[in-house]
């Protein structure tokens, strides 16, 4: 597999309620004054994806002008289920015929090109045999993750499976890419969390 003709599909979940930040869309959270959901298309269309998808819930008149600038947008209504629920909708919302697919947060306000970069050149140098790949920092999973098109067509095939259940049933077809870098595991649920990463 050669990344740069590797067809890129990347979803971003940004549907969350931001409760433990005091019921806030972290989408609109800004580092360095841009809205963390900007940051973070800025930087992975330099990638050149062949699909880009975002999943809202809520707050999602509030983002959606932002986020339809950079990908196309479907709207989670049943948010309230959480995180799984966005998860499935933007599975089953991609429409293109992608090789790998990006699954990413909204508030992981470190996640460069280069963040991704890497992940794609360890996917790159693995055999066939491995579908999936989640980076670790210090033991801790992270993300992004990467998926093979066959793993998340395997995902659809079984009602209401997500990505975390495919991989703890298939270990032996997941990377876990152990990572000296901690923008994988640093996010934004916290009011200590957004203080660490100068987000506001």
């Amino acid at each position: 597999m050669n990344v740069k003709q590797t067809k890129l599909a990347i979803l971003l979940l940004a549907a969350g309620q931001g409760s433990r930040l005091g019921n806030i869309p972290k989408a609109l959270l800004q580092k360095e004054g841009t809205p963390l959901i900007q940051h973070f298309w800025h930087e992975l269309s330099a990638l050149n994806p062949i699909e880009s998808l975002s999943v809202l819930g809520f707050y999602a008149e509030q983002i959606e002008p932002l986020a339809k600038q950079y990908s196309r947008v479907v709207i989670n209504q049943q948010a309230d289920k959480g995180h799984a629920s966005s998860v499935r909708l933007g599975l089953e919302s991609l429409h293109t015929n992608f090789d790998l697919l990006l699954i990413a947060l909204v508030d992981q306000p470190r996640i460069t090109q280069a963040s991704v970069e890497l992940l794609l050149n360890a996917f790159e140098a693995q055999g066939e045999e491995i579908d999936a790949l989640v980076p670790t920092y210090q033991g801790q999973r992270g993300n992004p993750i990467l998926m093979r098109r066959r793993a998340v067509l395997e995902i659809l095939k079984t009602p209401e499976q997500v990505c975390r259940e495919w991989l703890d049933h298939n270990p032996h077809r997941t990377l876990f890419y152990e990572t000296s870098r901690d923008e994988f595991i640093a996010d934004v649920d916290t009011p200590v969390d957004a203080k660490r990463e100068s987000v506001y």
